[in-house]
């Protein structure tokens, strides 16, 4: 939102000796931030009023012509122009060498210089409107025909520019309803620097009989107020240029008399106005919800689908706005317009922002009645507008009194304030004269009821969720007091030690193990859409059946909570592939299960990918293997089986996974990724991946680390191949050679794993390497030989065949 101080000083006196960049700090740190600070005078820097005095056509260029162009103190310019409008004894916008000006209109502002055009110098510039920031119902150079001028004067005063405007940050104005105008701006104003606030003192007197709009409101809900009235003998036409360029200043474009009055006011005084013509409007006005699938075409000349949540303002036949967002192209003020129904209303604040959040339409006004405004502002603001069509148009009349339909109450709320708890929240001792002054500063009525407690009235423009509480004023005092006269001290609190959050900790280690074993960390939605969720769970899976559904989701493809991360990652396997064809991914999310409770279950998961291409001779089944087995083995430092799969979900292989268990508890599985479910997400490579239950893996208690001596003594190393059936686990064949010596045999590595060429369909080719060590000697070769014959008879028995024998 841009503030003028130009506005504010109608009423406020500002001290002409401050910089306009420290009021900005003191509004800052008081009221709500100032973004920046734009002195509007320095558009028109190097810019002045010109007359054109000789036209001559140009002696290479037909259309061009060279113009000597009076610029004041008695210099004359030669400017090259190529617009068809200009004549001799023209008053035009000139912009000299320095000035910053936009190529029609067009790009960032360029630095003007001297320069020869088709072999003519041209030493300055006679500027349309567009290109130097004014605007403009005609083409060509900008005439400044009929105003007050003469050559030499600077174009800043001729378009009153010499102000400078507030950028305001509006997320700082969220809850301050009644900071969105001029004058509540001036109001916080005058409270910091300790000047008067000028009371808007309205001059318009409205006839006790005569004709009012006939207003109807059938929803007291959402429309607790609405205030009507009727002028006639309007007639339509420009704005005077001081309201243009009050307008202009503060970021609203001019259309006519009427349309600028009520943008006007809504930037004085915060209060949004619209004005119908009322030759459009049957038989009165009815506030009312839209009916189902009603359409309605704004003024931006979008036809709009309406439901029956959104509140329209419509006359007997049809609708002619939607209630505090835009008004209808079937009632809008035009050139013929000669009387206009001029509304002033106060709508419910959520179903406002609801309906311009479905409709994707937001306006000025929708910032402002989103905000709660002060139902007391409708009125006032009525007035107002009033006020100023009267003065715009001499031959106008108020048709009867104020049409004002309502059922609100509009109360003014009482606190109590004790002074010792103002003083103990801010740190810093205050008086009690000294809180009563800050408040009745920002207009708070405050009276005395002892020496420690204030009764404050809180004004109605503050009632709108803003202050309710006791709390709500020690704010205030502490603002206007200013933080930076706090004194920055650490309070005297005990110290002590944060409690550890585990789960946290164990995240950050979890995640750093993955990361330092050369897996990129991924982030995901907690959402997915049903596409999504059949590609990887379809309709006959019995997850299907825990999903929770969003009853507003964002899109359609953020439809249901997840029960697992697996079909998001592989969607984004997918979208990565385009660009690399290998990948390691992990995630650490949240899952959703469905329970028929109130709450559903949630879990965190870590689930982690493998990607290698079709033509890779890598397993990626065994990589994955490798990765989930050495995560645990540092994360857990505990003993992990792998079992055989049961029951495993639909995006499993079904023979190529294991279920991973530590001690009773199953926390997760190892797993290729289906065929099918590749296939449903465009995914031509090798997939593998391992989820494990991140909360179950957190309650492990962390094992105590005991002192394990260096052995004294050296091991011997035997390298054993064996053909098994490819049913066999690896974990079969590991505890069959452990159990040929379970004192002897101190480590067991399976390096190499073989299926193709040479070897029977329904086999498969185990590698191992196996550490013979003994605590208290030296091994004997008869010993090894001994403990060999006997791995290789449990391997025969598990129906193995030792190759290399």
């Amino acid at each position: 939102m841009k503030i003028s101080l130009n506005w504010i000083k109608d009423f406020v006196d500002l001290d002409s000796k401050m910089e306009p960049q420290k009021l900005a700090d003191l509004v800052t740190t008081r009221t709500a931030e100032i973004e920046g600070v734009e002195d509007l005078a320095g558009q028109f820097d190097n810019m002045v009023v010109g007359k054109i005095k000789v036209i001559k056509p140009h002696p290479d260029a037909d259309k061009l012509q060279v113009t000597e162009t009076e610029v004041g103190g008695g210099k004359t310019l030669q400017i090259v122009c190529g617009a068809s409008n200009i004549y001799e004894g023209m008053y035009a916008p000139v912009a000299l060498s320095g000035a910053m000006v936009k190529w029609h209109g067009e790009g960032d502002p360029v630095e003007l210089k001297p320069t020869k055009v088709r072999s003519v110098l041209s030493e300055g510039m006679l500027c349309a409107g567009e290109e130097i920031g004014l605007e403009s119902k005609e083409h060509g150079i900008y005439d400044l025909k009929g105003l007050d001028v003469k050559e030499g004067m600077p174009l800043s005063k001729v378009f009153l520019r010499d102000d400078t405007v507030f950028e305001v940050d509006n997320k700082s104005l969220t809850h301050r309803p009644d900071l969105w105008g001029h004058y509540g701006m001036a109001r916080e104003i005058a409270a910091i620097i300790g000047k008067p606030l000028k009371k808007l003192n309205l001059d318009v007197e409205f006839p006790s009989k005569g004709e009012s709009p006939d207003i109807e409101i059938r929803d007291y809900d959402l429309c607790p107020r609405y205030c009507g009235v009727i002028i006639k003998n309007i007639k339509i036409e420009d704005s005077p240029q001081w309201l243009k360029d009050r307008l202009v200043a503060v970021g609203y474009r001019p259309v006519s008399n009427i349309v600028d009055v009520t943008n006007y006011v809504m930037a004085e005084l915060g209060q949004p106005l619209h004005a119908f013509d009322k030759n459009f409007i049957k038989k009165g006005i009815v506030v009312r919800r839209a009916k189902k699938d009603e359409t309605i075409t704004t003024l931006d000349d979008q036809k709009r689908k309406l439901d029956t949540d959104m509140l329209v303002i419509a006359d007997h036949e049809k609708p002619v706005a939607i209630a505090g967002v835009m008004g209808g192209e079937n009632s809008e003020i035009n050139d013929g317009t000669t009387e206009i129904i001029i509304e002033s209303a106060n709508f419910n604040p959520q179903n406002v922002r609801t309906t311009s959040a479905r409709l994707g339409l937001r306006t000025e006004a929708v910032q402002r009645f989103e905000k709660s405004l002060d139902p007391a502002l409708a009125e006032t603001a009525l007035k107002r507008t009033c006020e100023l069509i009267l003065k715009l148009c001499p031959d106008a009349r108020i048709a009867g009194p104020i049409a004002d339909v309502k059922k609100i109450k509009i109360t003014k709320p009482k606190i109590e304030l004790s002074v010792k708890k103002v003083s103990s929240k801010i740190g810093v001792p205050i008086s009690q004269k000294k809180c009563a002054g800050i408040l009745t500063g920002l207009e708070f009525e405050v009276a005395k009821k002892s020496d420690d407690i204030l009764e404050v009235t809180v004004p109605t423009f503050r009632a709108t969720k803003d202050v309710d509480i006791e709390d709500d004023l020690v704010e205030e005092i502490a603002r206007m007091y200013g933080y930076e006269n706090i004194p920055a001290e650490v309070p005297d609190l005990p110290i002590k030690v944060p409690r550890r959050n585990k789960q946290r900790t164990l995240k950050h280690k979890a995640r750093m193990i993955l990361a330092g074993m050369g897996l990129s960390e991924v982030y995901t939605y907690t959402f997915y859409g049903e596409d999504i969720m059949s590609n990887a769970l379809p309709a006959a899976s019995k997850l299907q059946d825990k999903h929770l559904q969003i009853e507003n989701p964002l899109s359609n493809d953020q439809t249901h909570l997840r029960v697992s991360l697996v079909p998001n990652l592989l969607k984004a396997i997918s979208e990565n592939l385009r660009f690399m064809d290998n990948l390691q991914i992990f995630e650490v999310g949240r899952t959703f299960l469905e329970t028929g409770t109130y709450f559903p279950t949630e879990d965190k998961w870590i689930c982690g990918s493998v990607v290698f291409p079709q033509k890779a001779k890598i397993e990626a089944f065994y990589e994955a293997k490798a990765i989930c087995m050495q995560f645990l083995n540092k994360f857990l430092k505990r003993e992990v089986e792998l079992l055989n799969p049961k029951d495993e979900p639909p995006y499993v292989h079904p023979s190529r996974t294991a279920r991973v268990v530590v001690g009773d508890e199953e926390i997760g599985r190892i797993f290729e990724v289906h065929p099918v479910v590749l296939k449903n997400y465009d995914i031509d490579a090798k997939a593998a991946m391992f989820e494990l239950n991140f909360t179950k893996l957190s309650a492990f208690e962390e094992p105590t680390i005991k002192y394990k001596p260096i052995p004294k003594f050296p091991g011997l190393d035997i390298d054993i191949s064996v053909l098994v059936d490819r049913k066999k686990t690896v974990k079969e064949v590991e505890k069959a050679i452990l159990r040929a010596n379970e004192k002897l045999i101190r480590k067991i590595k399976l390096f190499d794993i073989y299926q193709g060429e040479n070897i029977e369909q329904d086999k498969k080719a185990l590698a191992f390497r196996v550490l013979l060590q003994a605590e208290d000697r030296t091994l004997t070769d008869e010993e090894m030989a001994k403990v060999q014959k006997k791995i290789f008879a449990n391997l025969k028995n598990l129906g193995g065949v030792v190759r290399g024998t």
